[in-house]
């Protein structure tokens, strides 16, 4: 098999900038230094995020920066492949983790170790650098950690005499409960649909889908934790102890206060207080039932900033970045918007803290459940250049799983084997 090369595989390097000098008709030397700010523009569809251009333009005048909203993450990617095709792609975009290895191996970003990699390394932990380095390259400035939780209704809880379960084994009985004192109701839904969720909860487990050796990919979905986790999930939809119902039908439910909880990222809790804000003082955080005794959480989303190949504005867009992901101000005025984002950055999040109003979780600190899930999350995940070929495996296998003719655990080797032969096809080597 063909492997790819170290050049092959950097392929949005910067290459060099050459400024010529001018001279004026009088024979007095022009200066090429532009006059007034560096205009770059920034995507994305992040809550908050036109408050945080909008504070950063207001902030100083070295860069100003033209916000291009994005609807929605979805769009994202294939959006930017066109940009960048076209060569009109922002300056600076936004790649969550499961993606930045796509989009720098499709040529979308660019290598910017030279720019950040120290950034990088001193203001982040390596569990979340590991994320966006891979391939000795930086390709991403971290902002957040989608730390895998549990959001539930308290009120709730207490109505159907329910502790927080702490292991999924909990979790288990709390749902057998719940169901039998009202068919109407169930403690959640299931991971049916949504590999995203999949993959997090094998993460939780001691998985690793992915892992970059020199310039091979290890790919290893069909493991042995990635099928232990996922047979507990399995065993719930069986036993129909979960909603397995689309995202509007479940909105609904919890709407009418039949689904008492929702596994899913810190950011999650920006749509708890837009989309369900009469249940104000009724939610509350806990940490992610743990396979085990000992607790364990995974991430679900999270994203970083990147600078798009086709840019030639690098510092000015790496500015704005070290601005939005760890001044404090930054974070200030992201949290202003309605967001929940859980920073990386201490200094961040310390700033995250102070501007959130706890008041919709009942006055509790959403912040301080995170950051002991994220101190729970086992090391080592990377996420792969052929994540949406693995997702959407999945995601055909779900039919199967809703109606009863596969399980979440078959899905597994499908996936492994449509990932692959995808790195294969696109000549990278596989071991």
């Amino acid at each position: 098999m063909r492997t790819i090369s170290r050049s092959q595989f950097l392929s949005g390097a910067a290459g060099m900038l050459t400024i010529a000098a001018l001279t004026g008709c009088g024979g007095s030397p022009v200066s090429s230094t532009p006059k007034g700010p560096v205009e770059i523009t920034f995507s994305s569809w992040q809550k908050g995020s036109k408050n945080v251009v909008d504070a950063y333009n207001a902030a100083q005048s070295d860069v100003h920066v033209t916000f291009k909203e994005v609807a929605s993450s979805t769009d994202n990617y294939p959006q930017l492949t066109n940009q960048i095709k076209a060569k009109t792609a922002p300056d600076v975009i936004t790649v969550e983790y499961p993606r930045v290895s796509e989009m720098a191996t499709q040529g979308v970003l660019k290598d910017i170790s030279k720019e950040a990699g120290d950034l990088v390394s001193k203001s982040f932990s390596p569990s979340i650098t590991s994320l966006v380095n891979f391939g000795g390259a930086t390709w991403g400035v971290p902002l957040d950690a989608g730390v895998l939780q549990m959001y539930y209704r308290s009120d709730l809880f207490e109505k159907y005499g329910l502790e927080v379960p702490k292991t999924w084994a909990e979790y288990a009985v709390a749902a057998k409960k719940v169901a039998a004192a009202d068919p109407k109701v169930r403690l959640g839904a299931s991971p049916v649909g949504d590999p995203a969720l999949c993959a997090a909860l094998a993460w939780q487990n001691g998985a690793k889908w992915g892992a970059l050796n020199g310039d091979s990919w290890m790919v290893d979905i069909d493991s042995a934790a990635s099928s232990e986790a996922l047979k507990v999930q399995q065993d719930l939809v069986d036993a129909k102890l979960l909603w397995t119902e689309d995202a509007p039908v479940l909105a609904q439910k919890q709407a009418d206060g039949q689904l008492l909880s929702v596994i899913s990222g810190s950011w999650y809790g920006a749509s708890l207080t837009t989309t369900f804000a009469d249940q104000s003082g009724k939610w509350r955080v806990a940490p992610l039932p743990s396979p085990a005794a000992a607790p364990a959480a995974a991430m679900y989303g999270g994203s970083s900033f990147g600078i798009s190949s086709t840019s030639d504005k690098v510092d000015a867009g790496l500015k704005f970045i070290t601005w939005m992901t760890t001044n404090p101000e930054g974070i200030k005025a992201r949290i202003s918007g309605k967001s929940t984002t859980f920073p990386v950055n201490e200094t961040a999040r310390a700033a995250a803290i102070d501007a959130f109003d706890p008041s919709y979780f009942g006055g509790q600190d959403i912040y301080d459940v995170a950051a002991k899930g994220l101190a729970a999350i086992p090391e080592g995940w990377v996420w792969g250049p052929a994540t949406v070929t693995t997702f959407t495996s999945l995601i055909d296998d779900a039919a199967k799983v809703k109606a009863g003719t596969s399980t979440l655990q078959d899905g597994l080797p499908v996936a492994q084997k449509a990932t692959v032969a995808d790195l294969k096809n696109r000549g990278i080597s596989v071991k």
